[in-house]
Formats: C-alpha cells, sequence, structure tokens
C-alpha cells in the first residue's frame, strides 16, 4: 500500500508490483461466464478473492470501514484480458461481442466482493452487472457516460435512487488516444471547511431536489423532477453526501445560495486521475462526488473503455424491487 501526494491530497494507491504470479493468476485463471451464470461466476471470484494477499485485503477493509479523506482507492497494473489490444471498443457502449475472455469482469467482482455485494440497474445497460463506459458517435455533448466533448459534471452515482450504490468501480480496459481525460472526483472531506456554518446547516435540510439520470429516461435532462432530499446527511463533522451538479436545484433562494457555495467549494478542492490498462478506481459514493474531463474520440474502434460495477453492502434492502436470485434492481421511475 503507498499513498502519494496530489497537491494538498493524497491519492491512495495500491500497485502492481507487490501483487506476485500465484495472485495474478486468480484474476487470470478462467472460470464461470458472469453474463451466462452470474451468480457462479460471482460466489467463484468471492472465494478467489479469499486468497488475496493480506496487505490488499486490509486495504479494501480499511476503504471499506473508515473510507479515506479523498474517498476513492486506486489499484493500479492490474492483470488486462489477453489480445486485448486486437479487441474494439464497443462503439455502442453495449457489451462486447468480440471480448471472450473475463479478466476484467474478474477484477471488478473480486475486488467488489470485499466492500460488499455486486447489483445493477434495469435501466442501466439492460441490467448488465458489469457495463462498458465508452464514447458513442452521436451524443459527444450529452451529460452521460456516453458523452465526450463536454465535461462530465460531478455527481454521486444515482442520488435520486432508493438503493443508491455505496461504492462504485471503474476499471480501465484502454485510455483515450490523447492521454487526456481524466477521471476527477471532489471528496466532501475536503469541501466542507469551505462552507459557512450557515451554509452547512441549510445543506443538512431537506430542500434540495435531485433529478433523474439521462440513462433513466430523463433525455431531456429535466432538473429536480426526482425527490427531495437533504445535500449533507449523518455525522455533522463527517457527512455523506448527496449532490448532482447538473440536475440538482433548491426550493429556496436561501438553499440555493448554499448550493452554489458547495459547487464552489467542490470546484475548488476536486482532483482528476488518468486512468491507464489494468487500473480499477473504488469511489466511496457517498462521501465523494465524480466526474470526467471531456476529450476527443476519434471512432475508431480503440477509443477510451471503462467497465463500471456498482457495489452496496447490504442485499436486503433492495430484495423488494429484485427478483429471487438475481442482482438487479428494478425500481421504477
Amino acid at each position: 500500500m503507498q499513498t502519494v501526494k496530489a497537491a494538498s491530497h493524497t491519492l491512495h494507491l495500491v500497485d502492481r508490483y507487490e501483487l506476485d504470479k500465484q495472485t495474478l493468476a486468480l484474476f487470470l485463471t478462467p472460470g464461470a461466464d458472469p453474463y451466462e451464470a452470474t451468480e457462479e461466476f460471482l460466489f467463484d471470484c468471492e472465494m478467489r478473492a479469499d486468497e488475496l494477499p493480506r496487505f490488499l485485503r486490509r486495504a479494501l477493509l480499511e476503504f471499506q470501514v473508515h473510507s479515506n479523506p479523498e474517498g476513492i482507492l486506486l489499484l493500479r497494473g492490474l492483470p488486462t484480458d489477453p489480445d486485448l489490444s486486437q479487441i474494439h471498443t464497443p462503439g455502442d457502449a453495449k457489451r462486447s461481442t468480440e471480448k471472450k475472455t473475463h479478466v476484467s469482469e474478474r477484477c471488478l467482482a473480486m475486488i467488489g466482493s470485499r466492500l460488499g455485494h455486486l447489483v445493477s440497474y434495469i435501466q442501466e445497460k439492460n441490467g448488465d452487472l458489469f457495463q462498458n463506459l465508452a464514447p458513442v458517435k452521436g451524443t459527444e455533448k450529452v451529460q452521460a457516460s456516453s458523452g465526450s466533448q463536454v465535461r462530465l459534471q460531478f455527481h454521486r452515482e444515482t442520488v435520486f435512487h432508493p438503493y443508491a450504490p455505496e461504492y462504485l468501480l471503474l476499471y480501465c480496459l484502454r485510455p483515450d488516444h490523447d492521454r487526456v481525460a481524466e477521471t476527477t472526483y471532489a471528496s466532501i472531506s475536503h469541501a466542507l471547511p469551505l462552507l459557512s456554518e450557515e451554509h452547512r446547516e441549510l445543506l443538512f435540510q431537506p430542500l434540495y431536489r435531485t433529478g433523474i439520470d439521462y440513462s433513466f429516461g430523463n433525455l431531456q435532462t429535466v432538473k429536480g423532477n426526482g425527490p427531495i432530499l437533504p445535500v449533507l446527511y449523518g455525522n455533522r463533522h463527517d457527512p455523506f453526501l448527496n449532490y448532482d451538479e447538473d440536475l440538482m436545484t433548491a426550493i429556496t433562494s436561501e438553499a440555493e445560495s448554499a448550493l452554489e457555495a458547495l459547487k464552489d467549494a467542490v470546484a475548488s478542492v476536486y482532483r482528476g486521475v488518468k486512468l491507464n490498462s489494468g487500473d480499477l478506481l473504488c469511489i466511496d459514493n457517498r462521501r465523494t462526488v465524480h466526474g470526467r474531463s471531456s476529450f476527443v474520440p476519434r471512432y475508431d474502434g480503440f477509443d477510451r473503455w471503462l467497465q463500471r460495477a456498482f457495489v452496496v453492502r447490504d442485499l436486503g434492502e433492495s430484495a423488494v424491487d429484485r427478483q429471487p436470485g438475481e442482482r438487479v434492481i428494478r425500481t421504477t421511475f
């Protein structure tokens, strides 16, 4: 486990060079198909994760129990799928028809199992548990993972959802051609000291209405068509965060002033990380908002390609909106 200074912040980092051949084999050895035998694949990955080195299990355990001031943990240089250089980035950001091995999915599932349980949402990629994120032609200016030529604004993942994930995992299969795209993040731990007591008090009140995500059907990106909720919640000195820069509105002028102050604070403290092939970024979705800088795709079959997975700590909470024996959350909006 390493820590690397990034300005006044610390990037929490685990590097590949600490993983031996036996550990790498846990990720590389074939097993069940994650799309055809999902539960068997997940159980196998959880069993494999029990054999990960103690230092890695400890880093993930500490992140699960205590998080950290950044609200992120970066695992760098994990294994990649064989022949990845010959596999095209899916141009529609749907399931790849070329990728026949499942190393990236196994990385997500093994690491995710140490934080909780993987789930998906029926509105996201038809409920796929492992989701491809790639630029899609014609959506360059859209505030969604398929966009590219606009900054993806800061947000907590599915802030509007009653069963939002506690953790978001992003695994990089390949970076963008020009190596300029950054995954941006900002934690409430760093933003909170920049807020006045008056603004903090307002942000703890249910004075804010968030919007439903584009991918959940809000194609016109209407603001404030979701539930009313507080922006800050939990411990007053170490709070959790509900925030969507693009789709959240306040219901009073005073609350709007506090929301603008938070927006300025996030803009002051955010950091970015350029993900390379084999990097896996774990984001504490309760403490840290994330986004992405703009970049220019080439649509040549080798554009930026990430895979995403969602993790919840308690599967039971969403049981009412899941079918028995599956991980797909089917809440309607």
